[in-house]
């Protein structure tokens, strides 16, 4: 289901939302590409976590859950990929992993949709793209809750944080991400 939001007066941004097989497509070179240029940058650095291969193995294995969704936006005009985000239920009872600090009991009784990535290209950050493709993303879900994961030294944080987003500890036991939840407006 495409819809468009006006950028400037040459091109257009397409988003659009892919479930099933259609997602797949994520898992091509132009959307790869984009995720690891993203994870280039300070503070990950190209570590050992984003490389090619881990990005697919790890989004493969989440696009064989029924609940994955796919939202990506493009220049109309160039056809170029600006930015992606993706993710999966998780029912309730589950949640980050055992090194993760745990849910509140409300948060972990309830299904919650869990933000796998949200990869913006470089030159169109700061111009709301990314704050649309989350929206965009988190619309469509009938969970309680949001949750993901980031680096609190990543400028995403803060950016998140300003969103409504709340820190509940971290993801690991190195510190390296924290955990974010957000509660949505389901069912209302």
């Amino acid at each position: 289901m495409p819809f468009s939001n006006e950028r400037g007066p040459v091109s257009k941004i397409e988003y659009q939302c892919l479930t099933g097989g259609d997602a797949a497509e994520v898992l091509s070179d132009e959307y790869v590409n984009l995720y690891l240029a993203n994870y280039d940058e300070r503070p990950y650095l190209s570590g050992p976590l984003y490389s090619r291969e881990r990005f697919l193995d790890r989004t493969g294995e989440q696009m064989k859950n029924p609940s994955f969704v796919l939202v990506s936006a493009r220049d109309d005009y160039e056809n170029e990929l600006l930015g992606f985000a993706f993710g999966l239920m998780f029912e309730a009872g589950q949640w980050w992993g055992e090194e993760a600090a745990p849910a509140a009991p409300d948060m972990l009784a309830a299904q919650k949709f869990a933000v796998a990535e949200l990869n913006v290209r470089w030159g169109q950050r700061r111009h709301g793209l990314g704050k649309t493709l989350l929206a965009t993303l988190l619309a469509q879900q009938e969970a309680p809750y949001a949750t993901l994961l980031a680096s609190p030294d990543a400028p995403a944080h803060a950016m998140l944080q300003r969103w409504g987003w709340q820190v509940v500890g971290p993801a690991h036991d190195d510190r390296t991400s924290d955990i974010l939840v957000l509660a949505l407006d389901a069912g209302s």
